[in-house]
C-alpha cells in the first residue's frame, strides 16, 4: 500500500493508490495517482473523496502519518 500526501481541494488529504486487499508491491507508484484513490476519514480508508481528514498543510498531514503509521496501514 502507498500512502501519499495528496492536495484536494485547497486542502491536503492522506490518501493510498492501493485497497487494504492489494498484495504487498517492493515499487513506489508510477507518477500522479489515479482518481480511483481512496482517502483516510480518521478511522478508515474510503473510496469517497468527500469524507476525507484533511490539514491545512502538507506538513500537517505527513507529521500525522508518521505518527499514525501503523494505524494507516492496518485500518
Amino acid at each position: 500500500m502507498g500512502i501519499l500526501t495528496l492536495q484536494q481541494d485547497g486542502q491536503f488529504v492522506i490518501s493510498s493508490d492501493r485497497v487494504m486487499t492489494d498484495s504487498p508491491v517492493n515499487r513506489p507508484p508510477k507518477g500522479k495517482p489515479s482518481d480511483n484513490y481512496q482517502v483516510w476519514t480518521g478511522d478508515a480508508w474510503s473510496a469517497e473523496h468527500a469524507d476525507a481528514m484533511t490539514f491545512r498543510t502538507m506538513d500537517a498531514a505527513d507529521e500525522y502519518v508518521k505518527a499514525n503509521y501503523q494505524r494507516l496501514t492496518t485500518g
